[in-house]
């Protein structure tokens, strides 16, 4: 049996050295197996169609706020329906460094948001916030 908390999460961040920084600490504190990412919207819808489809929807997923394209209460939206033909709903944080009352309180107002996550991220509330929800 597995020591990790989660078998598989999505990383979804325009900047490369965030998405590698996330990805050591959700492996170094055992939070996920496997870490898929993704470095736009765009690219994580088409990923999580494909998901769906195969029946292997990450567990979790670190979205970005601030991304060109698409940020990621826009992605929220084609999200919504997408998730909505899956089985499996998982766990969504969204990542930032903003200090923007509108965007915290936007984050909180979405269901598909469990929580605003500063950047950097911090592993052992991570954890502690998975652990309630699982």
């Amino acid at each position: 049996m597995s020591d990790f908390i989660l078998d598989k999460c999505l990383l979804i961040d325009d900047t490369m050295i965030d998405r590698f920084i996330h990805g050591k600490l959700l492996g170094h504190y055992k939070i996920a197996q496997s870490i898929d990412e993704c470095s736009g919207g765009k690219e994580a819808l088409v990923y999580l169609e494909a998901a769906i489809i195969s029946g292997n929807v990450p567990d979790l997923i670190l979205l970005d706020l601030m991304m060109p394209e698409m940020d990621g209460f826009e992605f929220l939206r084609p999200y919504h329906t997408l998730i909505g033909k899956s089985a499996k709903k998982p766990l969504l944080f969204m990542v930032s460094s903003t200090e923007d009352e509108r965007d915290i309180n936007r984050a909180k107002a979405n269901n598909h948001i469990i929580k605003l996550l500063r950047k950097p991220l911090r592993p052992e509330y991570l954890i502690d916030l998975i652990k309630t929800r699982i």
